[in-house]
């Protein structure tokens, strides 16, 4: 953690960046290297009248690129979900293309597979080609991405993202071996025996149920030798990490979406593919250490030493591949290129490019800085006496009333407040990853007219989930004026407590200053 440092001092040229190599870096070729082709995807009126009815369908059309190839016999279909989704009929819509699919060696600029992605989620256009080079460069699997200017029958569409498919090509970047079988988990499902083949012999999915069975299987000893000879644990940790970094809550791990994996046959294991992140740098305060959901981490999160692995996993992450480049100006520089080709094309389309670059900056510095801040907090708790300020944490409350919990000044200080309603009262928590240790949870409050009740509750209190019945845990009732509290509590293991601010009581109100909630590693 020593070599974590208060600001991304590192700044590349476009052109060094793409040529730096490391293990799983895609080297670039004119298409991703900035190239913004035009083209005319020409869809006959029974192709057109097909893909109303049905949007998944692949129908024939032709590709014409401008002062470039006519290719004939591809096919295309509508792509998107429940936000970016739009029928053929509107403005925008989104397509898969294939070029591939009837003249097997038939290529657009060396790809037999690509989506052109209509950025409905994304109105920087960048986000998903930024968190891929990102992602490679800290060698975990994510497509490339460029710009291409789209037209429908000669009618201009704009700018589109143009991302390369899954197929062969793409895991020869990856994978010594190309031919395993390759998933696509589908949307928001699961691992699972009837997961959608893309590549291989759906017939033969032995490997894939060794996976779900080490998955569920109940003994831990042999569930952790079954998972680390079916899945390679330290490249998911990466892979894990990436998307705690892009607050890629529409991924695997947080939402059981826009996943691909791969089973390698060089080592037999499978791989997890980054996809769908045109929704990242949504956060700024998403927990690093968050813990994650599905098939594959609920197997491992039981382990304390996998979760030491995802720490370390998650440093070497941060300072191979988001330390050493300053990103938000990689983003500026992105968006200056695009402007540039954009410009004999569509002025109107240019200028965009400049706030869309602004705004894309500025995600992502401010999710770089809040990942740094958390790294240095995280090291800091790992030593005695090491203090950590919390109200810059994402604290979830338990309703979504806001009478009951909401955000508000009071007296010039930001603060969390709670209330009491005829249901009761509500609460404030916050998970974090600790180790083993004795710690003080503190935070200033300020009460107004809270009553204890036996029934519904003893009044306000900060406490650790499980504290509940502690005597040592105090609560505080009536009007009272800023005050400091504090609870303090031991973990025996690494693991990961919830930090409580409740209200339970038979009325009242409390308001918990952000700027005092702080918790202390003690000696």
């Amino acid at each position: 953690m020593s070599a974590l440092r208060p600001a991304l001092l590192a700044t590349l040229a476009t052109s060094r960046l793409l040529a730096q190599q490391t293990p799983g870096e895609v080297s670039p070729d004119a298409l991703f290297a900035g190239a913004l082709p035009r083209i005319d995807l020409r869809l006959e009126p029974a192709a057109l009248q097909a893909l109303e009815k049905d949007p998944r369908a692949w129908v024939d059309f032709v590709l014409a690129e401008q002062g470039g190839a006519t290719l004939k016999d591809c096919h295309v279909k509508l792509k998107g979900s429940a936000g970016s989704f739009r029928p053929i009929t509107d403005p925008r819509p989104g397509f898969s293309i294939r070029t591939d699919k009837t003249l097997k060696k038939q290529e657009f600029r060396g790809l037999g597979k690509f989506q052109l992605n209509n950025c409905a989620q994304d109105g920087t256009m960048l986000l998903e080609l930024l968190a891929g080079e990102m992602a490679r460069k800290a060698g975990v699997p994510a497509s490339r991405c460029t710009h291409a200017w789209v037209s429908l029958n000669g009618k201009a569409l704009g700018p589109y993202v143009l991302k390369e498919g899954f197929n062969a090509e793409f895991l020869g970047y990856f994978f010594k071996d190309t031919k395993g079988h390759l998933y696509d988990g589908g949307f928001v499902a699961d691992i699972r025996p009837d997961i959608e083949v893309d590549r291989g012999d759906p017939k033969d999915n032995r490997r894939l149920m060794e996976l779900i069975g080490a998955c569920r299987e109940q003994d831990p000893a042999k569930r952790a030798e079954r998972l680390n000879a079916v899945v390679d644990v330290d490249a998911y940790l990466r892979h894990l990490a990436m998307e705690q970094v892009f607050c890629h809550w529409d991924g695997y791990s947080f939402n059981r979406n826009n996943y691909r994996i791969y089973e390698n046959r060089t080592d037999g294991r499978f791989h997890f593919i980054l996809h769908g992140m045109d929704q990242v740098f949504g956060d700024d305060h998403w927990y690093v250490f968050r813990r994650p959901g599905g098939l594959v981490p609920d197997a491992l999160w039981s382990y304390p030493a996998i979760r030491a692995r995802y720490r370390e996993q998650f440093v070497q992450v941060y300072e191979r591949a988001l330390r050493p480049v300053d990103w938000p100006k990689r983003a500026l520089v992105v968006a200056e290129a695009v402007q540039l080709r954009l410009r004999p094309i569509s002025a109107e389309e240019s200028k965009r490019f400049t706030d869309r670059g602004r705004e894309a900056s500025e995600r992502i510095r401010r999710r770089l800085d809040s990942v740094r801040q958390q790294l240095e907090d995280a090291s800091r708790l790992r030593r005695s006496g090491g203090a950590v300020a919390l109200g810059a944490y994402r604290w979830s409350r338990s309703t979504d009333k806001d009478a009951k919990a909401n955000e508000t000044d009071l007296d010039g200080r930001g603060t969390y407040r709670l209330g009491v309603d005829a249901e009761g009262g509500a609460d404030w928590r916050l998970q974090l990853a600790l180790p083993a240790g004795r710690y003080r949870l503190t935070a200033g409050v300020r009460t107004k007219e809270v009553k204890a009740d036996p029934a519904k509750g003893p009044g306000f209190r900060i406490r650790l989930s499980g504290q509940s019945e502690d005597p040592a845990v105090k609560s505080l009732n009536g009007t009272q004026t800023w005050r400091s509290v504090s609870v303090d509590f031991a973990l025996a293991e690494e693991s990961e407590p919830t930090l409580v601010m409740e209200l339970k009581a038979a009325g009242g109100e409390a308001w918990i200053d952000r700027s005092t909630l702080s918790l202390v590693r003690l000696p």
